[in-house]
């Protein structure tokens, strides 16, 4: 299923008339009422940059926006993500998440979901940029590959495995990228797959794949346990790329405004900002081993 530029933009377009419809006054706005609900549920997966929602659930940041009921719950992979969203909170789903930032566009656009029935989608807030790296494994560090994936070229063969994410996310487009720029299709010199982030440094170390692209801390964990290195941080890529979101769907949005902005509030504090922003300065130098 290909996403053209023309969808995309149509896609942003959408996304963006749903949020100001959303939230007619923005979603920062000043002297709002008590939120229309105390319950949300959101969800996240085991990374680095899902700690904006965990510290402002742990830290009470929630109760005090007057939302005392948020839970926050672990996704087991992205896929299941867009799943939970699909079904909402109110379906034993999930009514928002810590997202990759073009999840959103997709599963409003339908792109990604059952039937490519679209689910009105809408970001609150933008967790972070940059954070993420591709990873080698071992067996290739000698040849050096590095921002430029061309050493690889050739030592990569159609049996070869490297791994992302979810397709269409940020981290399916930093690896499709990256091997494309040093000369390896993506689509036919290697294969492709999709492994959650928690189960990268697993399948590395089982042998059954040669690269990802993921966030932390699986990169970190790859090189201590002296299984690869990373190559490059995405942000050398491009610089102060958008990474995660936090996005709800549309409809809960629409019907609680003020919650919603009570949740933004919240996952915005500066507690969760300042936890965030000291475990996210990362360098390629962190990740070398």
């Amino acid at each position: 299923m290909s996403i053209t530029r023309r969808h995309a933009l149509a896609a942003t377009a959408a996304i963006f008339a749903a949020a100001r419809a959303a939230t007619p006054h923005g979603a920062f706005a000043q002297g709002a009422t008590t939120p229309e609900v105390k319950k949300a549920v959101l969800g996240y997966i085991a990374l680095t940059d899902a700690a904006p929602l965990i510290i402002a659930k742990e830290k009470g940041l929630f109760a005090k926006h007057g939302m005392p009921d948020v839970e926050v719950t672990k996704q087991a992979s992205w896929g299941a993500t867009r799943d939970n969203l699909v079904l909402g909170g109110g379906s034993g789903g999930i009514d928002g998440a810590h997202i990759l930032t073009p999840m959103p566009y997709l599963i409003h656009s339908g792109r990604v979901t059952q039937n490519n029935q679209p689910v009105s989608m809408a970001i609150l807030a933008r967790l972070n940029t940059n954070g993420q790296a591709i990873s080698v494994a071992e067996k290739h560090k000698a040849l050096g590959a590095r921002l430029d994936s061309s050493p690889l070229k050739g030592k990569l063969t159609q049996e070869s495995k490297v791994a992302m994410t979810f397709r269409g996310g940020t981290h399916d487009l930093w690896l499709r990228y990256w091997l494309a720029a040093g000369g390896i299709d993506p689509d036919r010199d290697v294969q492709t797959i999709v492994v959650p982030p928690p189960q990268m440094v697993a399948n590395m170390k089982v042998g059954t794949m040669d690269a990802f692209c993921v966030g932390e801390p699986w990169n970190d964990q790859l090189v201590h346990q002296n299984l690869g290195y990373s190559a490059l941080t995405t942000g050398e890529l491009w610089r102060d790329h958008p990474e995660k979101s936090l996005a709800m769907r549309g409809e809960w949005v629409a019907a609680n405004p003020r919650a919603a902005e009570a949740i933004t509030a919240a996952v915005r504090a500066r507690a969760a900002r300042g936890f965030f922003a000291t475990h996210s300065a990362r360098t390629p130098s962190d990740f070398s081993g």
